[in-house]
């Protein structure tokens, strides 16, 4: 359970991708080096044809055995990537990069003391370096371990101040610990970050629009609102979290637009279907309101019975 819930939050913010910036370590041979950034930028054929090359040359060597894991990981082969690190690390026990991957493919098959350690022992390797930081960070918040959360966060932005992912991710962690305005002032430099860089990321937008919301702060939760979705169209989350504001701020047929178009985008978000269907009972349309609370029922009872 722990693990889906922790691969899920990962793939929600985005840190599934290259976004989660994996190290390309400078103390490595420059054919792994090579061969690393293929893989990481999906080329998988090109980086397997170097890679035999590679162990045609040079044989088994914890590079290649890593090389190898890291092709098995992005080809969603979990089991056979930890058993080539395994043997990576047996070779060459001092690889952070190795033990962080490890920690990577942990999480999936749900071997969570194994993940812990593993990021430990690579933060202990590499210590100025963030990536380790930040999958410990999310580990421990979605294990509800706020206080270690927090602190691994602040080791991310403090090693890189310029990655927004580490200040939302940081401002999320606060939220179960952190006075409003320490809050705030956080989602606000991730917000910073991410204009700054031209990301097309609504994460640090919507957070900030969600906590001000469940503050009772709606009108300031609405212009996140409205640049989250402008910034991602295509997200139900911002879509929905932009309605819910607009309705409480008396906007119903702003509202019914921007929940109608997050139900498009996935019609599973269950709080919009709640929340059109209370709109709808205010305007009279009372089939629209059943049809609607009779989703929003049926959805939250297969999100329960889920796994």
């Amino acid at each position: 359970m722990a693990a889906a819930i922790l691969t899920s939050a990962a793939s929600a913010l985005n840190l599934t991708g290259q976004d989660t910036k994996p190290p390309i370590p400078s103390s490595t041979s420059s054919a792994r080096q090579s061969i690393a950034r293929l893989i990481e930028s999906g080329q998988l054929q090109e980086a397997q044809k170097q890679l035999n090359q590679e162990l045609a040359h040079q044989g088994e060597t914890p590079d290649t055995l890593y090389l190898e894991a890291l092709l098995l990981f992005k080809q969603k082969q979990h089991e056979k990537s930890e058993q080539k690190l395994k043997r990576s690390l047996s070779l060459d026990k001092d690889d952070p990069e190795a033990y962080l991957l490890l920690a990577r493919n942990a999480v999936v098959l749900n071997q969570m003391e194994l993940a812990e350690t593993a990021l430990k022992t690579s933060i202990q390797l590499a210590p100025k370096g963030s990536l380790a930081h930040l999958h410990l960070g999310l580990l421990y918040y979605t294990t509800n371990r706020f206080f270690l959360a927090e602190s691994e966060f602040q080791a991310v932005v403090r090693l890189d101040p310029t990655y927004m992912k580490g200040y939302d991710l940081l401002g999320l962690a606060q939220e179960e610990l952190q006075q409003a305005e320490v809050i705030i002032a956080t989602y606000q430099k991730a917000i910073e970050i991410a204009e700054r860089q031209h990301l097309h990321d609504e994460s640090p937008y919507l957070h900030m629009a969600k906590f001000l919301w469940r503050k009772n702060r709606y009108p300031e939760s609405l212009p996140f609102a409205k640049r989250a979705v402008e910034v991602n169209p295509e997200s139900s989350a911002a879509n929905g979290v932009l309605g819910m504001v607009l309705d409480i701020l008396g906007q119903p047929e702003q509202a019914v637009k921007a929940l109608q178009k997050s139900i498009q985008i996935d019609p599973q978000y269950a709080e919009a279907h709640y929340v059109l269907s209370r709109i709808y009972l205010k305007q009279g349309k009372q089939e629209e309101a059943q049809k609607e609370m009779q989703i929003f029922k049926e959805t939250r009872k297969n999100v329960k019975a889920s796994p």
